[in-house]
């Protein structure tokens, strides 16, 4: 058992699976750079979910607990598309 219980086998796997992604994504070198086309390419409905609540609550100064790895994702994204999220959030972890 290692980072937050979770096995070696497990986070291989998790690796796997997103440089399948990568792959299946031929032009993955224009993804760099673009954090809008990175997330339509590789973000699930709860990570964009996440990134549009983000810059949302940015816009109304409204704080954002950041609190685990996904959450952690959408914030660099957010900040990637709008620097000015970066002053709300709060990281917490256990």
């Amino acid at each position: 058992v290692t980072r937050d219980g979770i096995n070696e086998e497990i986070v291989a796997r998790k690796i796997d699976i997103v440089k399948e992604a990568l792959d299946f994504h031929s032009n993955a070198s224009s993804l760099n750079g673009n954090p809008m086309q990175a997330l339509g390419a590789l973000g699930g409905a709860e990570i964009c979910s996440m990134v549009g609540g983000m810059l949302e609550a940015s816009k109304h100064d409204v704080a954002i607990l950041v609190d685990g790895f996904i959450v952690t994702t959408a914030a660099m994204i957010a900040c990637m598309i709008d620097p000015m999220v970066s002053r709300l959030l709060l990281f917490s972890t256990k």
